[in-house]
């Protein structure tokens, strides 16, 4: 600007400046309008839209997905791009250069023109920070996902439900001594599939650990998260969460909840694992819910506890996706490419993202730029990242818990085994948290707690090792060490010493609980399981005591010869008398439950049977008194038979191993009583209906 225009300027600005308006009340008077009509929008706004209030927040609820207000979705997108120790970029450095420029905006740019097209550099730089700010806010609402319905509570569990239960059902019992891994990844057996072309070898350890025992994370997924969203909120004293499942609906702040009677629900084995889980320490729970769920039961790490922080704080680059374009078509590539870029307008991809994703994704679709990049990713698999950056989310207490436990647990700390091995062999005597109870053995007698602070202390590992070995047969306990004819061998009872001695730091009991004597309600099956199991095996193979399926126990002892033993004990062995807990109809029940565990083992014969000439006699003579007045079932007539019951079918044409009316017969079901209840079928009756249901079981 040379002097000539300068003085022009001046000359305008000050004519214009006497023939201005003054600022009361003219000026005062504008913006007092232009406030009022702002007042009187709010005002509108909040009376017919008003500002609904989200549901309180929930630490627990991880359906939910987080956004913030419409004018900072941009910032929101932006620190997308700068994850983990990036963040203070977009946090920090971008927006100071930015408040620094507006600052330095009057030193910046000194002209004198005020029209946008005479200055071309402030007015591209503001273009293209507002397509920026534009550009960022519409791709935070495109890539935010929709919320989850229900959340993936338990891979493991999923990846069996998937694979394993169509054919196994709900479990599988596994013979001791199987290689669970090997005969999972080769197959060769009933026509199983070789599952090593399917399922990654992490894949296939974590499903024999839930197959061998499901965990107890996985139990309080399906029993109790519903209401209870994090495992901490119910952690308490163990001995008040044991009542608090045996009391089921009678326990008061369930009594309106539709609670089931939790031991007609869960197994003894399920209880256990479900409490050994509440009471856990901090690190191990930690373990249970955010890891076992990829890692399984332990993780194999050689490093120092700050390498295992800093892995787990900033999650990895760790596990690799295959290449799925030799396992899908072109067609499907497409599909599933076009679904991880918007999963609500390709709902065909759903189905292929079940099938090959949802495995390790979980039911959360990643989220792609493009669909080169989605197809590229999908086609080519590779390293990506799959495990969060847990320093985001677990508070500094946490990680030091999870990370020693996790350096424990790769150590070969046996204490799970521990655990496992004391659940099998130690709880029907010593409780669930080692709090004692009465002696089965001596009538009136306590067993002390061993999980005290005193007992604890007082005892050295040579002294609980010693115990635990040779047993204490005056008090009823019989060996469990190989060395003394027991069951177990010498590193077993190490890690049963190990699971006891970790309740030092936090003893679950201080005194010994008010016990009485009382009798068990539980179902046949469920008894032999929690008082025989233990000795006997869990289908009567033997252990500790006899088989109780051989010939020379299953004819070499009559009814009552069992009843007694049962009822008053064996003075020559650690048998117990189980007298005084179960009544004399439990224990004839028994009787009868081991003289079909030798009949468990018969196999069709291929005789075709019928319902008309070989069956329907012997459910009218054994079945038809009970099942034909009453109970859910009838067995009158042959429809009947095929289609009525509670839980009908229960009888499956073809298949007797999972036809219920087999099992009661046989004795190999999981719920209720084996039947006939007294009046038992004879082997030559069993066969009929077993030969009967596998030839199809036709009606004449």
């Amino acid at each position: 600007m040379n002097e000539t225009e300068k003085q022009k300027y001046l000359e305008e600005y000050h004519a214009e400046k006497e023939h201005g308006v003054p600022f009361f009340p003219n000026i005062l008077f504008k913006d007092a309008v232009v406030s009022l009509v702002i007042f009187l929008a709010l005002i509108a706004l909040a009376y017919f839209v008003g500002a609904p209030l989200e549901a309180r927040a929930d630490p627990g609820d991880a359906t939910y997905i987080p956004r913030p207000e419409w004018y900072f979705l941009f910032i929101f997108q932006l620190l997308k791009y700068f994850p983990g120790p990036l963040e203070v970029i977009g946090v920090i450095v971008l927006p100071a250069i930015g408040i620094a420029v507006l600052f330095l905006l009057p030193f910046l740019d000194r002209s004198p023109r005020r029209h946008f097209l005479n200055r071309p550099i402030i007015t591209g730089t503001t273009v293209l920070v507002l397509a920026a700010v534009a550009f960022l806010s519409v791709q935070s609402v495109r890539e935010i996902p929709p919320s989850v319905a229900a959340v993936q509570g338990d891979i493991i569990a999923a990846l069996y439900t998937k694979n394993c239960a169509a054919c196994h059902g709900a479990s599988i019992v596994v013979p001791a001594g199987t290689n669970l891994h090997a005969l999972i990844a080769q197959g060769k057996h009933a026509d199983m599939p070789s599952w090593s072309a399917d399922l990654t070898t992490d894949q296939i350890d974590a499903l024999a650990g839930f197959i061998i025992s499901p965990g107890g994370s996985q139990m309080f997924t399906q029993y109790c998260g519903d209401c209870h969203k994090t495992p901490e909120s119910i952690v308490g004293d163990p001995i008040k969460l044991r009542d608090v499942l045996d009391q089921g609906p009678s326990y008061p702040a369930h009594a309106a909840l539709n609670v089931p009677q939790w031991t007609n629900v869960i197994s003894p084995e399920q209880r256990i694992a479900l409490l050994n889980f509440l009471v856990a320490p901090d690190g191990q729970r930690l373990f249970a819910v955010n890891c076992s769920g990829c890692h399984g039961s332990s993780v194999a790490f050689s490093g120092d506890a700050n390498a295992l922080r800093d892995l787990i704080s900033k999650g990895g680059q760790h596990l690799e996706m295959p290449a799925w374009r030799e396992k899908l078509t072109p067609d499907q590539l497409d599909i599933l490419s076009n679904y991880v870029l918007d999963p609500v307008t390709v709902p065909d991809g759903k189905p292929l993202f079940d099938k090959f994703c949802a495995v390790c994704h979980g039911q959360r679709v990643p989220s792609a730029v493009d669909i080169t990049q989605a197809r590229d990713a999908i086609a080519n698999g590779g390293s990506h990242k799959t495990m969060p950056v847990w320093g985001m989310i677990l508070t500094p207490d946490q990680m030091d818990a999870l990370v020693k436990y996790t350096l424990d647990v790769a150590k070969g700390t046996p204490i799970q085994l521990g655990q496992s091995l004391f659940a099998r062999n130690c709880v029907q005597c010593h409780g669930q948290f080692g709090e004692g109870g009465p002696n089965p053995t001596r009538p009136g007698d306590i067993i002390a707690p061993i999980s005290t602070a005193e007992f604890l202390k007082t005892r050295d590992d040579s002294t609980l090792r010693s115990i635990v070995a040779q047993g204490q047969p005056n008090f009823g306990m019989s060996p469990f060490s190989t060395a003394f004819g027991g069951p177990l061998e010498d590193d077993q009872v190490d890690a049963i010493v190990a699971y006891i001695r970790s309740w030092e730091a936090n003893p679950p009991v201080e005194l010994p609980p008010d016990v009485a004597v009382a009798r068990v309600s539980m179902n046949t099956s469920a008894i032999y399981i929690s008082l025989c199991a233990q000795c006997h095996g869990a289908r009567g193979e033997g252990g500790v005591g006899p088989s109780l399926r051989s010939s020379a126990f299953q004819t070499g002892k009559t009814d009552q010869d069992i009843y007694n033993i049962i009822d008053k004990g064996h003075s020559a062995t650690a048998m117990i008398a189980w007298g005084e807990i179960l009544d004399p109809g439990q224990i004839e029940q028994l009787v009868g439950y081991m003289r079909l565990l030798g009949k468990a083992e018969l196999t069709p014969t291929g005789a075709t049977r019928t319902f008309t000439a070989d069956v329907k006699s012997i459910f009218d003579a054994k079945c038809s008194s009970c099942h034909g007045s009453k109970g859910g079932w009838s067995a009158t007539d042959y429809q009947s038979v095929m289609t009525s019951g509670d839980h009908k079918p229960v009888v499956i044409a073809g298949d007797f191993k999972n036809s219920l009316l087999m099992q009661k017969v046989l004795g190999t079901q999981t719920q209720g009583d084996l039947m006939p209840p007294f009046d038992r079928l004879t082997d030559a009756e069993i066969q009929a209906i077993m030969d009967w249901i596998a030839t199809g079981a036709k009606e004449k």
